[in-house]
């Protein structure tokens, strides 16, 4: 049997079916008493199975049974937890015997502080040596005893203790002198310190680990963060030796501390020791990079063999780790290699400064090498995969600097800004930046070249991958076009000599990346684009040539994927198309600002040229992307032109009919473009307004008639169309705009023409509302009549005495009132006349 049955009651061992309360006894199951109930069975199970001599496997909990006067047998259920939950642990408490330890742990601690402060300087060297000593080795011990009794946290605790109590040990003999340790030489006292903590930890572990299959953590993290101490102290202790600069070498024999603890580590597997004691080492490693690159550089400009000999002594401890460690020789090789390629770099550049060259020669003969082992180390070894990898990464250098030159281009933007601030003669077409930064360009070509030998050579590979075959020809490309227009900022060229070079270059990467993954064909549009603002943008002949050539290369954009296949592409090219039109229409624009055409002649030219792009999309209904960025550059053009002569209404006038003709005839010969027509409508209509606003016309029915008689006949239309709309949505609008603009003028003089004509309109519509049974013009032409009879009607009745308003308006509320029933249902009625009326 089993104490711990999950079946049975704690209090009464009756059976239970999975509530939180026995059905017998109702004893509650998820109470604190429960928890402690399952503990105490837990424990007495367990001293039953230690009691017994016999080896056998501990047989599974057997399932409750119920009582003999029960029915069949119950079906398991979870323990006495109250539902699903897992078995319950027992519920920690401090007992009275945990209490009396915590309190005599806190006596000891107590009693040991104050014998410190006040007997401790009373001891001798030898009668304090030997209680430090006593009370490590008491503490050793008892991390020795919890390990061996399995109490693995207690262990953790004491051997953190007992690397701490060595520490004060050490310290303390400084402290004192012995064995000739002081704090001036503390490099000495970490070094010492270090060993003896990782020799403690590394045995330690070793130990738990053979005999009892744990690993302990603490003696490891320990040994593994040790270094971190010793090494730097060494590091600083010698590199102020002496008076040079050696801090490489100093760096490098403090690496043998933290190098020698991972070793140690990985050979013993100590995982929780390697982590920081690797991490220190490596570290370390790109410390001593940083050294070597800058001893390489710091001194003369040509490189001296003592210069170089940092970065040759890493290189050829990268090869001696790669013959020794076979895991890490593809990275230590392709260091190696990196290595190597930046001393053939920096030794170039120095001798091309000696020969008053450009020190980027050294870029370019990195280059070439990494060109020549893309080309020539196709091994699938791990030395072979070291040296490509150490070629990729050598390789990156040079197209970093290709990319930094590359900003120049941003710098042209900011001169070509300046020289347009600044004016200069419309004549100079060939005006340039004055000084720039950067003048690299002939060698940003001659880096590219190698570098693009390069990459056409790594299709070969196995290993590294660097690109989908389908990227590799259109990365060429965009690298090389990127290079040569690097290549024109970081000279000083003219502006329109830089613009040239961008379109050509945008054309051609258009051309040659017309089968390339859809996202490289964004490439040339955007190339293309940056033409329009590296050159002064101004009313010059410059910006009209390169706003003209941008407009040149989005056509080319447009074409090459003007009938492709894929929608994305089509949609790019009509994304070109509309950018062509648009910087096409810029460059008229300028044109003529250029010959000083009148502002009012230049909106219309401009019109002109928008209703004419509007035209030309009827032949473009095959590709309906284009059609649509044509209109939309057409449309903005037309709203360019009206801005410019916003003060004009005359000239706002005829651009609006220009626009509405080109709309019109669109709308009308091309059936999929209806809205046109309406369109065309309000341009019209737009046109009509700004006419008679700018003669001058004040009467409000100029304005709102015709637009109102339109309304009204669309209205009609739509009413004889469609039988079962209703007048109050399709003449509504039109009634609107025709009756009550001008009843405020009619209001204020009553007795005057306009009051006359509008009454005698609102009859007509009255009249034939009654006799066409539609209910709008009922209301609307009843409702302007009773305004304007009112009206004429109020001041002769405000004119009478008071007395008799009062008396009137008594006779109307005594027959209104009398009447009362009847006239709620009359008005029912007519309201519901007046509803059922179309």
């Amino acid at each position: 049997m089993k104490y711990a049955d999950p079946h049975a009651c704690p209090a009464c061992r009756g059976a239970i079916s999975g509530g939180t309360t026995c059905p017998h006894c109702a004893f509650d199951l998820t109470s604190r008493q429960a928890h402690q109930l399952w503990g105490l069975f837990l424990q007495a199970d367990q001293l039953v199975l230690e009691g017994r001599t016999s080896a056998a496997t501990v047989a599974p909990v057997p399932v409750a049974v119920a009582a003999a006067s029960a029915g069949p047998r119950p079906a398991p259920v979870a323990p006495p937890l109250g539902g699903t939950r897992p078995s319950p642990q027992p519920a920690r408490s401090w007992s009275t015997g945990s209490l009396l330890l915590a309190l005599g742990a806190v006596c000891l601690v107590v009693a040991g502080i104050i014998f410190v402060t006040v007997a401790w300087g009373s001891l001798g060297i030898l009668g304090r040596a030997l209680i430090l000593l006593l009370v490590t080795a008491l503490v050793g011990a008892g991390a020795a005893w919890a390990t061996r009794r399995r109490l693995f946290g207690t262990a953790e605790a004491l051997w953190g203790v007992f690397l701490a109590l060595i520490t004060v040990d050490v310290l303390a003999a400084v402290g004192e002198g012995l064995f000739g340790l002081e704090w001036s030489d503390f490099a000495v006292v970490s070094v010492f310190w270090t060993v003896l903590v990782v020799a403690v930890g590394v045995v330690v572990a070793g130990w738990a680990r053979s005999t009892h299959q744990h690993d302990l953590v603490t003696p490891q993290v320990a040994a593994g963060l040790a270094p971190w101490i010793s090494a730097p102290a060494v590091a600083d202790r010698l590199g102020q030796l002496g008076d040079g600069d050696h801090w490489f070498w100093a760096t490098l024999v403090a690496l043998v501390l933290p190098l020698a603890a991972a070793v140690g580590a990985h050979r013993n597997r100590l995982r929780w020791m390697l982590l920081p004691s690797g991490a220190l080492a490596i570290g370390f490693v790109v410390v001593l990079v940083f050294l070597a690159m800058g001893e390489s550089v710091d001194g003369s400009p040509v490189l001296t063999p003592l210069e170089a000999l940092p970065t040759l002594t890493l290189a050829a401890a990268a090869v001696v780790g790669a013959v020794r460690v076979p895991v890490l020789r593809p990275w230590l090789a392709g260091f190696a290699t990196a290595a190597g390629l930046w001393l053939v770099g920096t030794a170039v550049a120095g001798w091309a400064w000696k020969l008053e060259a450009s020190v980027s020669a050294g870029l370019v003969a990195v280059a070439v090498v990494v060109a020549l082992l893309a080309h020539f180390v196709l091994g699938a070894g791990a030395w072979s995969l070291g040296l490509r990898w150490g070629a990729v990464v050598s390789g990156a250098v040079p197209l970093l600097w290709i990319a930094g030159v590359a900003f120049m281009n941003l710098e042209r933007v900011d001169q070509a800004n300046a020289v347009a601030d600044l004016g200069y003669s419309s004549a100079d077409l060939w005006v340039g930046p004055g000084e720039i930064e950067i003048a690299e360009g002939g060698w940003v070509i001659a880096v590219i070249v190698p570098l693009l030998a390069a990459w056409w050579a790594a299709r070969r590979w196995e290993s590294p991958t660097l690109a989908p075959d389908a990227w590799r020809w259109p990365v060429a490309q965009v690298a090389g076009g990127a290079a040569v227009v690097t290549a024109v900022a970081s000279s000083t060229l003219p502006f329109l000599v830089h613009a040239i070079v961008v379109v050509v270059v945008g054309a051609a990467l258009a051309a040659g990346l017309r089968r390339a993954p859809w996202p490289a064909v964004l490439v040339p549009p955007i190339v293309v684009a940056f033409a329009m603002i590296v050159v002064p943008i101004d009313e010059t002949p410059v910006t009209a040539w390169a706003w003209g050539l941008a407009a040149a290369g989005f056509a080319v954009c447009a074409l090459v994927s003007f009938d492709d296949p894929s929608d994305v592409r089509r949609g790019i090219s009509a994304v070109s198309a509309g950018l062509g039109a648009a910087a096409a229409i810029a460059t008229i624009a300028t044109v003529l600002r250029i010959v000083d055409v009148e502002p009012d002649w230049w909106a219309t030219i401009i019109a002109g040229v928008a209703a004419a792009t509007l035209l030309l999309t009827l032949a473009l209904d095959d590709v309906p992307w284009h059609r649509i960025a044509l209109e939309i550059v057409a449309g903005l053009a037309l709203l360019v032109a009206l801005g410019s002569v916003a003060d004009d209404l005359a000239t706002v006038a005829l651009l609006c009919v220009i626009g509405a003709v080109a709309a019109a005839i669109v709308g009308l010969l091309d059936d999929d473009r209806p809205h046109l027509r309406w369109v065309s409508v309000g341009l019209v209509g737009a046109a009509w307004v700004a006419r008679l606003a700018a003669s001058d016309v004040g009467t409000v029915e100029a304005y709102t008639a015709p637009f109102a008689v339109a309304l009204l006949a669309a209205g009609a239309w739509r009413l004889h169309a469609d039988p079962a709309s209703r007048t109050w949505t399709a003449l509504t609008p039109g009634l609107t705009l025709g009756l009550l603009p001008s009843l405020p003028q009619a209001i204020d003089e009553p007795t005057g023409l306009r009051a006359l004509l509008l009454a005698l309109v609102a009859a007509v519509v009255l009249l034939t509302g009654v006799v066409l049974r539609w209910g709008a013009p009922v209301v609307a032409g009843a409702a302007v009549l009773l305004v304007l009879v009112l009206v004429n009607v109020g001041p002769t009745a405000f004119a009478l005495q008071r007395w008799i308003l009062i008396a009137i308006a008594g006779v109307v509320l005594l027959v209104v009132g009398t009447t009362w029933e009847k006239r709620v249902a009359e008005g029912r009625a007519l309201v519901a006349r007046i509803a059922a009326l179309r």
